[in-house]
């Protein structure tokens, strides 16, 4: 364990940095994630406009993504990264004090640029600006710091409406305690570019010398080939896993609120399932190294599947947050490792091009998904479909 954090300790002090802006600005997603299906469904709309919305910031963080590697290339990760973050909160804040459709489908579409500059630029960054030799840990780390913040802004998402509501004298599960827990989360990650401000080189340089470097390899026609059919392969797995997690992702919360949970519960049920993430998700380096990164890529997205299926026969809020759990906990273990292997495969100088691609055909495949599966369930009051896919 001594090694491991020595390891950690000697990836640099902008590593340490982002680490803090990603802990920060996690949590203000983590408290969007639970919270905002809910204060939809408090404005009265059903679960076809909850897909809607979803797909709309889903369709509009894949449209950035298209645009990140060249914009990542230009100004660099720090530049991207914050301008993004602050995006991200501005247009929370508005989207909680809007209600009406038009206007909640614009923001949302605003709020999807931000959350595409916060989630698909950290793996380009941790990768330029990590010690070669300690890529795939800090990758596996990283990752779990932000599957920590997730969990975090979960609990306080989940614990904030209740504490509202006693101070302003409303519910609980009121479009009004909902709306000022969206704000405090919208602050939170607008807090997290504080660190970001202290950066040396990872600020200042734009980018890491290997940068340079790499576009003499990317010359060789062979090497421009085999980025090529790379890159092909990363975004054809992208869209695949998209497809399907994107039918039943947006509506774990509304589906548990409907069996009856509360929106405390619900964050409980969130955070406990982000633990086990964070911690799991530590242990994919080692995984990968005993059974190859093939194998531990395949079978840590595999093996929540049984659990879906059983909710066809036995949809009950235990086994529904028990799926929740899995899912969370096969994206976390695999996406740190997906990236760290991708990373290793594709030139300095194509990298964020690839994970900006990556990106793009996962938000796609996710807003397509998320949008039929929202009117399916909608139509037929059956998750039936979301669970097969």
């Amino acid at each position: 364990m001594r090694a491991y954090w020595q390891k950690v300790l000697d990836c640099g002090r902008d590593i340490h940095l982002f680490l803090g802006y990603a802990l920060l600005s996690y949590v203000g997603i983590g408290v969007f994630m639970l919270i905002f299906n809910l204060y939809i469904v408090q404005l009265g709309y059903n679960e076809g406009f909850i897909g809607a919305v979803n797909g709309v910031v889903t369709l509009s963080m894949g449209t950035t993504c298209l645009l990140l590697g060249y914009l990542i290339n230009r100004f660099g990760n720090w530049a991207c990264l914050t301008i993004g973050t602050v995006e991200f909160a501005v247009s929370l804040v508005a989207l909680a004090f809007v209600s009406s459709g038009p206007a909640l489908l614009t923001l949302a579409f605003l709020n999807g640029i931000g959350s595409a500059f916060i989630m698909a630029g950290q793996m380009p960054f941790v990768i330029e600006w990590t010690p070669r030799g300690h890529t795939a840990m800090m990758a596996a780390f990283s990752s779990a710091v932000s599957s920590g913040s997730i969990m975090l802004g979960s609990l306080v998402g989940g614990l904030l409406p209740s504490a509202i509501g006693a101070m302003i004298g409303v519910a609980a599960s009121s479009a009004e305690a909902y709306r000022w827990t969206l704000v405090i989360g919208a602050l939170i990650s607008g807090v997290s570019i504080l660190p970001n401000l202290f950066m040396g080189p990872a600020r200042t340089e734009r980018h890491h010398e290997d940068f340079r470097v790499s576009h003499a390899q990317l010359l060789s026609h062979r090497v421009r080939r085999q980025a090529r059919r790379d890159v092909g392969a990363l975004i054809l797995l992208g869209l695949f896993l998209a497809l399907g997690v994107g039918a039943i992702e947006p509506f774990y919360n509304v589906l548990l609120t409907e069996m009856g949970a509360s929106a405390g519960t619900i964050g409980i049920i969130f955070a406990i399932s982000g633990l086990a993430a964070t911690v799991l998700s530590l242990t994919g380096p080692a995984l990968a190294q005993r059974i190859g990164y093939i194998s531990a890529q395949v079978w840590t997205r595999l093996f929540f599947i049984p659990i879906h299926l059983a909710l066809i026969i036995l949809p009950v809020p235990w086994l529904v947050s028990l799926a929740y759990a899995g899912r969370k906990i096969s994206g976390s273990v695999a996406w740190p490792l997906e990236s760290a292997h991708a990373g290793g495969l594709v030139p300095p100088q194509a990298r964020a091009h690839a994970f900006g691609l990556r990106s793009a055909s996962w938000n796609f495949g996710y807003a397509f998904a998320a949008f039929f599966s929202g009117q399916i369930i909608a139509r037929t009051g059956s998750y039936t479909p979301a669970y097969i896919s």
